[in-house]
């Protein structure tokens, strides 16, 4: 009874200071996670660590053209007037300049809180009308089909009448997305969210919400926020409700239901306010937290109570808070521990939500360990609840034998004993139907595959993606792909050659020159992607857009006579290019020229394949003025002559295979020979630009005898483009001096380092990132999977008091990470940025099971020393608190799968089935094993181990050591 007082001395005497201090507590975390919640922002551009090439990229391009975060705003009759050749008495729609002068506050006064908004956030607006008036004006001077076909697929539709407006946003605004698009909020006591500017101003000149259609990277993330802080608002009052019910029917108990309750929203809120102080913002990923950490926190608050109950049972009410807390803590602390380490392997990924997710989630856990055995313990102990179960004590503490005693069970202990019998007799079988079952369902995991495509973030009838068929339907693609053809300083021709300039000077590419392979590689795109290609592509737009038509690219004197007017002509129009919004100079004078191509968004695009099928294809142009560098500067070298026009070139290129006219041969080999003919055609195209004259042929090299090549010393170069042996080249060079092999050997000449390219590709926009992205979300799977197990299995072996026992107890852990993931693959279900971060959950809520059943089994298994009994008793002890725990984690949040937001919707049924995998894997799989071979491991052996003799030996031999030492020194003394 002393003892009894003496443990009870804590929660009687700092039960009320602890239960007073909440006073100050719930305001400042409510206040926070309020806060918290009003920081969300959601930019997949922001997802990847800024020491990504891929961030750095979109960052570089965005420092150089801003104007890529763009609204695309259009509405059912916004158009244009017809020909005015076909249609003379046809207008545009008058909304279209109508909203354009409200968004640019045209004629309107400072001060007016529109008005003033428009300034502060809308950087410029152009309508299909301005740029279609820009083409048809002096210098371009365009014919009005000509004009209109530039335009369909970016800015005008198919029928080219319907239009849209792109509205560019000023540096900075893209964090303010809620007052420029957002819905509007109507709150309870406080003031109503008023709806973003551009749907103000839409509302002013007549067209509805619903009528009208939005599109853009800023309408991507601005739907990502919504979508998810409607999921908060909406679901996270289900799983409220349903977290509720599930804790009154555990506990029975209205008041230790609320209770209970208090302390799963309070650790909701403390992880939620937790990012606010820690100067962070939320995400929609994040905002799933909140969820996770309440009914983690209701199940362990029912743990700890059936603990108290125990504790009442077993040694009566006074000092049963203290034994509840003593018992409860070393397990919770374990299941905590393991938790927070699943939910911190989550920092292994390089996706930011995730990594921002597993570490506020992680201290969320640790903070809602301490409200359970702080707020919690105080309030049983203040509110008496231990009187409830007084009567169910026990005049002395069960032995096994009682505890197995039918006589003694309810229906529900008489069921969990006869399934643990059953388990333990056919452990075999058992066993080995659930290695078969993880087996086979896991084999799913070859098949896994991942997807962070955007607009799979949202349900099918999202309306982001109603509005995105239309536009695809009405007006073109969506998805933004920017290309960036880089012209380095050295490549620039300054003014017009003449006849004084230099040879290098002559290599270099005038400004029309530079325009005209921009528009080649449009062009080459289109082909290959566009309407009559893939049709995976819309019109793109680039500084060739905006020009007048081509001059002729013919050798002749007529065709180089107009070519040097139109050099003339562009040189002169720098500027105008400049101010399109698609030409810039780079702070290391590269002229940047952007192509902004807009990619399909529903036709299931692979990202990865496209990026690189789009390389293959700009590639061979880049490399073709390579080429012609070298083959510029091989003949002037030859001559020591600056001039080279009319000199004679052959391009000699090998045969085209056998295999590909036979038809066997791959799709790798087929695009290989394809780009290389388009970079051979280019070539070509770029020499007869330089008044070279230029004779193709297909020819192998072992069919030319040595007298054969020798006839082709009458050109003054041989350039070899195809795919020659060393042995072939130095066969040619020997016969022909001037062969120049461009794979990079110089025949008969010396190898000089091959210069700097003066054409590069960067390629950068949102394809790119959610590449980037969904390459890393696997990658981020298996590692963060692989930490969990590497820090949690310590972790079990710290349990098991062994290290071959804890190994054995984390085999049970495997299955519904396995499970899961694998029939996922089965199912052909992609894993997204939701369902990644249940693996690491999973392997958490596993353990701590796990550790719940281990705990009381290795107590037990001490005292009755026999495996098989010692389980049943387990049994009877966690296997129903085990089953409400996971019935309240799970329905709590399967009410998640409800959302229109995927990550939140996969996060919540797959929760659900992980829970229930858990329960299967510990109170089937976990017996099975303890009952066999395996669980021989746990039986504390008589014999020391082998630490145990090694740490004996080292303190005998210490003893020893110290005791001659002690002799010594008496000796000397006397």
């Amino acid at each position: 009874m002393d003892q009894n007082r003496s443990q009870s001395k804590f929660y009687a005497r700092f039960s009320w200071l602890i239960v007073a201090s909440m006073i100050f507590v719930v305001p400042i975390s409510f206040y926070g996670a309020g806060r918290a919640v009003q920081t969300n922002v959601n930019k997949i551009e922001d997802w990847l660590p800024s020491s990504f090439r891929e961030t750095g990229e979109l960052k570089w391009f965005r420092d150089n053209f801003p104007t890529d975060q763009f609204i695309l705003v259009t509405w059912e009759g916004c158009s244009i007037a017809g020909s005015p050749e076909v249609f003379p008495d046809d207008v545009d729609d008058p909304r279209i300049q109508q909203f354009k002068d409200g968004l640019l506050a045209v004629n309107v006064p400072v001060g007016d809180v529109d008005g003033d908004d428009c300034r502060k956030y809308i950087k410029s607006v152009t309508s299909g009308r301005d740029v279609l008036d820009q083409l048809l004006a002096a210098p371009q001077s365009l014919p009005y089909d000509e004009a209109i076909e530039r335009l369909k697929g970016s800015l005008i539709g198919p029928d080219g009448r319907q239009t849209c407006l792109l509205v560019t946003l000023k540096e900075g605004a893209t964090t303010q997305l809620k007052n420029i698009l957002g819905r509007g909020m109507k709150r309870i006591f406080r003031p109503n969210i008023p709806e973003g500017v551009i749907r103000r101003e839409l509302a002013k000149v007549g067209i509805d919400s619903d009528a009208v259609r939005l599109g853009g990277p800023p309408v991507d993330s601005i739907s990502i926020d919504e979508e998810g802080e409607r999921t908060l608002v909406r679901l996270a009052g289900a799983s409220g409700i349903l977290g509720l019910i599930m804790a009154w029917w555990s506990l029975r108990s209205i008041w230790l239901t609320f209770i209970v309750i208090f302390c799963a929203v309070l650790s909701a809120a403390v992880s939620l306010a937790s990012i606010f102080f820690a100067g962070e913002t939320v995400d929609a990923i994040v905002l799933s937290m909140p969820s996770l950490i309440y009914v983690l926190a209701i199940s362990g608050a029912v743990h700890l109570v059936n603990y108290f109950k125990d504790a009442v049972i077993e040694g009566g009410i006074e000092g049963a808070t203290e034994r509840a807390v003593v018992h409860a803590f070393k397990p919770a602390m374990l299941c905590t521990a393991t938790t927070a380490l699943g939910l911190i392997s989550l920092y292994a990924s390089e996706l930011t939500p995730i990594r921002k997710f597993g570490i506020f989630s992680a201290l969320g856990v640790v903070l809602m360990l301490g409200i359970l055995y702080i707020f919690l313990p105080a309030a049983l102990y203040l509110g008496g609840f231990g009187k409830r179960w007084i009567h169910d004590r026990a005049e002395e503490v069960l032995d096994a034998d009682a505890v197995l005693d039918v006589n003694r069970m309810t229906w529900m202990e008489r069921f969990w004993n006869l399934l643990g019998s059953s388990i333990c007799r056919q452990h075999g079988l058992v066993m080995f139907g659930c290695f078969l079952f993880i087996g086979i369902i896991g084999s799913g995991l070859y098949r896994a595959r991942t997807s962070i495509d955007l607009l799979e973030l949202f349900d099918g009838q999202a309306r982001i993606l109603q509005d995105y068929r239309w536009i695809e339907q009405k007006i073109g693609m969506l998805v933004p792909l920017e290309i960036v053809v880089k012209f380095a300083p050295e490549s620039q021709a300054v003014g017009l050659r003449t006849t004084d300039s230099t040879a290098e000077d002559l290599f270099k590419l005038s400004f029309l020159e530079r325009l005209e392979a921009t528009k080649l590689v449009q062009e080459k795109i289109e082909d290959a992607f566009g309407k009559n290609g893939k049709q995976i592509v819309g019109r793109s737009l680039s500084a060739a857009t905006f020009a007048p038509s081509m001059p002729p690219t013919g050798g002749d004197i007529t065709a180089y006579a107009q070519r040097r007017a139109y050099e003339l002509r562009f040189d002169q129009s720098k500027q105008a290019f400049t101010n399109s919004g698609y030409l810039r100079i780079d702070k290391d004078k590269s002229e940047l020229w952007r192509i902004s191509l807009r990619v399909a968004a529903f036709q299931g695009v692979d990202y990865g394949n496209f990026v690189h099928e789009l390389k293959g294809t700009i590639d061979p142009i880049l490399k073709a003025h390579e080429y012609r560098l070298e083959i510029l500067r091989q003949l002037t070298r030859d001559t020591g002559e600056a001039g080279y026009s009319g000199r004679k070139i052959l391009l000699w290129d090998t045969s085209r295979p056998a295999r590909l006219d036979e038809g066997i041969a791959s799709q790798l080999e087929v695009e290989r020979w394809e780009n290389h003919s388009a970079m051979v055609e280019a070539l070509s195209d770029l020499l007869t630009k330089d008044r070279l004259k230029v004779m193709p042929i297909e020819v192998e090299a072992d069919q030319m005898s040595f007298v054969k090549l020798q006839k082709m010393n009458q050109f003054d170069a041989v350039a070899l483009v195809g795919q020659f042996t060393d042995a072939q080249v130095a066969t040619i060079g020997d016969a022909v001096p001037k062969a120049i092999d461009l794979n990079g050997v110089v025949a008969k000449g010396a190898v000089e380092a091959a210069p700097q390219p003066w054409l590069t590709a960067v390629y950068t926009g949102v394809v790119p990132i959610v590449y980037k992205a969904q390459r890393a979300l696997l990658q981020s799977l298996v590692e963060s999977t692989f930490w969990s197990f590497v820090t949690i299995t310590p972790l079990m072996m710290f349990v098991s008091r062994s290290v071959r026992a804890g190994i054995v107890a984390m085999l049970p852990n495997i299955l519904p990470v396995v499970v899961i993931f694998g029939a996922m693959g089965w199912l052909g279900i992609a894993i997204d940025i939701g369902s990644m971060m249940t693996a690491s959950i999973a392997l958490g809520v596993a353990v701590d099971d796990t550790i719940h059943f281990l705990t009381w089994f290795r107590d037990d298994l001490d005292k009755i020393k026999d495996r098989k009994r010692a389980i049943l008793v387990a049994y009877q002890r966690c296997a129903t608190p085990t089953l409400q725990a996971a019935l309240i984690s799970g329905i709590g949040l399967s009410v998640f799968a409800f959302s229109t937001f995927t990550p939140t919707q996969r996060f919540g049924w797959l929760m659900l089935t992980i829970l229930v995998a858990g329960v299967v894997a510990e109170l089937i799989m976990l017996p099975a094993i303890l009952a066999g071979p395996l669980g021989q491991v746990f039986e504390r052996s008589e014999k020391p181990s082998i630490w145990r003799r090694l740490f004996f030996r080292a303190s005998v031999s210490k003893r020893v050591t110290a005791s001659k030492n002690v002799d010594a020194a008496r000796h000397k003394a006397a």
